[in-house]
């Protein structure tokens, strides 16, 4: 299959459209890594390039475009540095599983007498054996575990650490104590939100190993790191000798979520790209979904699905996350096939925000995306959301992304 045809394919957010029916054949809608091995023979690969990213989403109009004028390309977001990761930008992967389809609806009807709780959730592929980036071929293919994928192929509605799941899975009882019904919906994160992630980390591993790096580069790369300081403290005082890569990798992977964004944060800065640090920006690139490359922080309804809270935190199978929800018996998950933007999805609670705060505005601010993760909270679905999204949909399917983001800007006066 031609590349260029891979990357139209993957954004549908899924796998299984990678191939026709006849090739599935007996796979049906959900294939393990072992029944895609009896399949084919082999795991089904592909490359994704630069170029092809570049030509599917340039000149795509976000919503950023509709707040700020010139603003840089959605790249540009994956790294701090003054540089476009798509240059050169190449990675191969084989497909690891073909995740259950999601339902997709064309406009939110479905979503009629629930109550939304915002799932804030990176972007990061499912199903995927990342094999090389940038033409560094992997020693060990990285498997990916997913962002708003997660929902996909599972039981499990959510997962992440134990305390937010626990708080949840309180409000999704609370709402459903009061007659309600829970409907858990992705809320995207930023372009760098899976560096909490160990498929990041893994990632930087094996780019590292792949890196043939003399053992004075190592040397430097490691001291840098050691000396890294953030707000007076130094975070990687104890890390290993990067001569030592297994050491590493095990000090890597076992530090605490927030202490390994640092780590990717501090590989991703000029000093350490200079001493040769692998392309953090790439390496972002790479573990994102394709399909969720340029969308927009903060949009909603990449996936959603009804919450069963009556069974509790249960463990997760999610490598980075070891606590999930659950979703209601024979639930379907459904996506909008797009992100709407939050100021419609949560409106009530927007509205509240602009009143008390400088922030709840069609531009997204700091205080929106930490309202969202540190205190969740719920929107109780009405009519006037239904009709609004259901029309932001329609425009966008219509007349296009830029005046679908003008009608959801202008229902917010002065922002």
């Amino acid at each position: 299959m031609a590349k260029s045809k891979f990357l139209l394919e993957f954004l549908t957010k899924n796998f299984k459209p990678l191939f026709s029916e006849n090739e599935l054949g007996a796979l049906g809608n959900i294939a393990t890594r072992d029944d895609l091995t009896k399949e084919f023979g082999t795991l089904p690969s592909y490359e994704i390039t630069g170029d092809q990213i570049r030509d599917a989403f340039g000149s795509k109009f976000r919503a950023i475009d509709a707040y700020k004028d010139n603003a840089l390309p959605f790249q540009r977001g994956y790294t701090k540095l003054v540089r476009d990761p798509l240059e050169g930008f190449s990675m191969t992967a084989n497909v690891g599983s073909l995740p259950k389809d999601p339902t997709l609806v064309t406009d939110a009807s479905v979503l009629k007498g629930k109550t939304i709780i915002p799932l804030v959730g990176d972007r990061s592929v499912r199903g995927a054996e990342i094999t090389s980036i940038g033409g560094k071929k992997f020693e060990k293919p990285v498997k990916t575990y997913g962002g708003v994928q997660f929902m996909d192929d599972s039981e499990a509605a959510w997962a992440s650490d134990l305390s937010p799941m626990r708080s949840i899975q309180n409000i999704a009882q609370t709402v459903q104590d009061m007659g309600g019904k829970p409907v858990g919906m992705t809320t995207t994160m930023s372009e760098r939100g899976a560096d909490f992630s160990l498929d990041t980390a893994n990632l930087i591993i094996e780019s590292l190993k792949a890196s043939d790096l003399s053992k004075n580069k190592l040397n430097k790369m490691t001291k840098l790191i050691k000396d890294t300081t953030i707000k007076g403290e130094k975070p990687f005082k104890k890390v290993p000798n990067l001569n030592n890569m297994d050491e590493f990798a095990k000090y890597f992977r076992g530090l605490p979520g927030t202490t390994r964004v640092e780590m990717a944060k501090r590989m991703d800065s000029a000093q350490l790209q200079e001493a040769g640090a692998p392309d953090i920006g790439q390496i972002r690139i790479a573990v994102t979904n394709p399909g969720m490359l340029a969308e927009d922080f903060l949009g909603m309804g990449a996936r959603f699905v009804d919450i069963d809270p009556s069974l509790g935190v249960l463990p997760s199978k999610h490598t980075t996350y070891k606590s999930q929800i659950m979703k209601a018996p024979d639930a379907e998950t459904y996506t909008f096939g797009t992100n709407i933007p939050r100021t419609i999805m949560l409106r009530k609670m927007m509205e509240n925000r602009r009143a008390t705060g400088d922030y709840g505005k069609f531009k997204p601010m700091p205080q929106d995306y930490r309202g969202l993760v540190m205190k969740p909270q719920v929107e109780q679905v009405d009519q006037q959301l239904i009709d609004e999204a259901s029309k932001f949909l329609e425009i966008q399917r219509t007349l296009g992304d830029e005046e679908a983001y003008k009608y959801a800007q202008s229902l917010i006066p002065a922002t």
